[in-house]
């Protein structure tokens, strides 16, 4: 019965992150937009990154506050009711939607989102520290999953990957599914009381990963947005090399403060988290057959226990940098072998980053895990576009490679002084009552 309990967990906090993390991933539909403007189409795209901004600070902070003041079971609940919000908005959608709310329906979106990965983060997170690594396990597995398999237009059946063709994201029977599942955990988790303090105990609230969460979520909004608008605006026949730079060194700067704002080392995380996204868009965004999603996934839970067993941070980093030399080096190659190869490959490494990162403290893996669905600078960059095929000041195909590189190295050099700052097992993962 203990077991069945286990596997119970252990599926339900991969499912709730999987739905997370397609709410943070991917806007809520393009269905509803067919009879809009461009204007509001554009509107929604561009709430994306916002979106998935706003949801990282959101899933933190519950994360934080479910860490703080709740017990065990509170949590549960909790990611139970932000699945709730997250079906009643796709619902309400279907039925009075109109092309000017869609925005506001993407950050309503992924505030819910970012209740659900919190609140799940914080419980499943929680059993691994007692020694119950199942919902750890799968909540690692969902949110890096999510994140290997990308746009999963061969998952939502888009018919010839036509993005106007999804009905909305995550389907409505998935977040479902993400309810019955919450329920049936938190009812099983409902008697786990917890070290809740006494009434008249004041409690300090650690609010640094909070910090940590919207420096590292605002800064890299802004980089990308900034880096676009320069592409747009500044027509440049020999490129936009010194605004990239400047802006992998402040995200460089930006990732390393977060990093400092957690306790111990969790901030590895973080790094990692920041270069994965970076190098995973330089492999590019083809679409994923159904047999490949499988394998990816298989993969990924193999590199997470590879990762809890060897963890090595310097190594994950070094992985990283090879991942985006392919990139760099396989760009102008559109061979679907080579593709299939990083691929997998970045299923393996994102999963031994996540088994790596291990933080002691669960917020930090919320923010671990929430920041690989953040932008990167390689999507700023702009694509060749077939009715203006000769526009002055596009990247050429080997520059979302360079990008990869170089924010790999600076995250590396951020590794550097994490570890250089804070020795090993000086972790203080719980605030002194007051």
């Amino acid at each position: 019965m203990r077991r069945r309990g286990e596997l119970l967990d252990a599926t339900t906090a991969y499912v709730g992150a999987a739905v997370a993390g397609v709410t943070l991933f991917l806007p809520i539909t393009f269905s509803w937009t067919l009879n809009s403007t461009p204007y509001r189409i554009a509107s929604l795209i561009n709430s994306v990154p916002r979106g998935a901004a706003i949801g990282v600070i959101v899933a933190v902070a519950v994360a934080v506050l479910m860490r703080t003041f709740a017990g065990p079971a509170a949590a549960w609940w909790w990611a139970f009711g932000g699945a709730i919000a997250l079906l009643v908005n796709h619902f309400v959608g279907r039925q009075v939607s109109a092309p000017e709310l869609l925005t506001t329906q993407n950050y309503v979106d992924a505030v819910c989102g970012g209740i659900l990965l919190g609140a799940l983060g914080a419980a499943a997170l929680r059993c691994w520290q007692s020694g119950r690594q199942g919902p750890g396990f799968g909540f690692a597995l969902g949110g890096a999953g999510t994140f290997v398999i990308g746009d999963l237009a061969e998952v939502l059946d888009i018919r010839d990957h036509d993005p106007y063709a999804v009905l909305e994201t995550p389907p409505r029977t998935l977040i479902a599914l993400a309810v019955v599942l919450l329920f049936f955990s938190a009812w099983r988790h409902r008697t786990r009381i917890g070290s809740t303090p006494p009434p008249g105990i004041a409690v300090e609230l650690p609010i640094t990963p909070i910090l940590g969460a919207t420096l590292l979520a605002l800064v890299v909004l802004a980089m990308t947005e900034w880096l676009s608008r320069q592409y747009t605006d500044v027509a440049n026949a020999e490129g936009h090399g010194t605004e990239i730079g400047m802006a992998i060194v402040v995200i460089g700067v930006a990732a390393t403060a977060a990093a400092m704002l957690l306790p111990g080392r969790d901030g590895v995380g973080v790094f990692l988290a920041v270069a994965l996204v970076a190098a995973a868009d330089a492999l590019g965004a083809t679409p994923r057959p159904a047999w490949l999603v499988l394998t990816l996934l298989a993969v990924t839970a193999a590199g997470i226990l590879l990762g809890a067993r060897l963890p090595s941070a310097a190594l994950a980093i070094l992985a990283i940098l090879g991942l985006s030399l392919f990139g760099l080096f396989s760009a102008n190659d559109d061979s679907s072998l080579l593709y299939a190869i990083g691929s997998v490959a970045l299923g393996l490494i994102t999963g031994y980053c996540c088994g790596t990162a291990h933080p002691h403290y669960p917020p930090s893996g919320v923010l671990a895990v929430a920041a690989l669905f953040l932008p990167s600078l390689i999507t700023a960059l702009p694509d060749q576009d077939p009715t203006w095929p000769d526009r002055p000041g596009l990247p050429d195909p080997a520059t979302p490679g360079r990008v990869a590189v170089f924010t790999a190295i600076c995250c590396a050099g951020g590794l550097l002084v994490l570890h250089r700052v804070r020795p090993r097992h000086r972790h203080r993962p719980e605030p002194a009552a007051a």
